[in-house]
């Protein structure tokens, strides 16, 4: 899979841009964390690139093919994970909010069956089926609001603020799923603030400001020019490697 943002341009009705000149290329399964100030234009351009939004300027291509030609498609290839998981948890029980969207895809039974099971097993969260979503906590919410992307094997998940009012064990829970999905080749980008939950593990670092790119490259590369770009070094640690929360 290739994804690439062309010269994206977003005004908004008052005038202001939202984004301006945004040039992204997502390629190959990995870890890439999108970082900036609120207001920078993060889920802006996430909700641009599953077509929930549409540009003023620029396009965006999925191999080579704009987006716009084929959403349900593009939608197929691409998960969102909302900030809030309460906002996508559509079903009564774990098992029926997994089995949600690929019921509605038309998938035979035992598809949806082995598509659910695996989703789970990935999240953590294999034999709860039968649970009610609503006594979920958190972080459980949160894997379950993955699984059910997960369940139509997508080429990439987009994760907004997933680390969002989790303690410490419900991070390291979802850190630990995080990695082995990129361990299992899919591309993670994950939006947030809280760079020191993910970032020792991710291979690419990408800040915005004002609606633009304003770095992007491996992490090792930007780890020393975070303060430069805005953003707090994490933690007390000296190294990157130290500032892993699953050691």
């Amino acid at each position: 899979m290739k994804l690439q943002v062309e010269a994206l341009g977003k005004r908004f009705d008052s005038g202001r841009w939202g984004l301006r000149g945004v040039e992204l290329v997502l390629e190959g399964p990995g870890f890439t964390v999108l970082s900036g100030h609120n207001g920078s234009g993060k889920t802006l351009l996430a909700r641009h690139v599953l077509g929930l939004e549409q540009p003023d300027e620029g396009r965006i291509l999925l191999d080579g093919a704009d987006i716009r030609g084929d959403l349900k498609a593009l939608r197929r290839r691409i998960g969102f994970v909302f900030q809030e998981p309460e906002h996508q948890i559509l079903g009564m029980t774990v098992d029926e909010d997994v089995a949600w969207t690929p019921a509605r895809l038309g998938w035979p039974a035992a598809r949806i069956k082995a598509g659910r099971d695996r989703a789970l097993a990935l999240t953590d969260l294999a034999g709860r089926g039968g649970e009610p979503t609503a006594f979920l906590s958190g972080g459980e919410k949160r894997r379950l609001a993955i699984a059910s992307v997960l369940v139509a094997e997508p080429e990439l998940v987009i994760l907004d603020e997933p680390f969002n009012d989790l303690d410490w064990p419900g991070v390291k829970a979802l850190l630990a799923i995080l990695v082995d999905l990129h361990r299992r080749g899919i591309a993670l980008l994950v939006i947030t603030h809280d760079l020191d939950k993910c970032l020792a593990h991710a291979d690419r670092l990408v800040v915005m400001e004002a609606g633009a790119i304003k770095a992007d490259g491996p992490v090792r590369e930007l780890w020393d020019r975070l303060p430069e770009l805005g953003l707090r070094r994490p933690g007390p640690c000296a190294t990157l490697e130290g500032m892993t929360w699953l050691a």
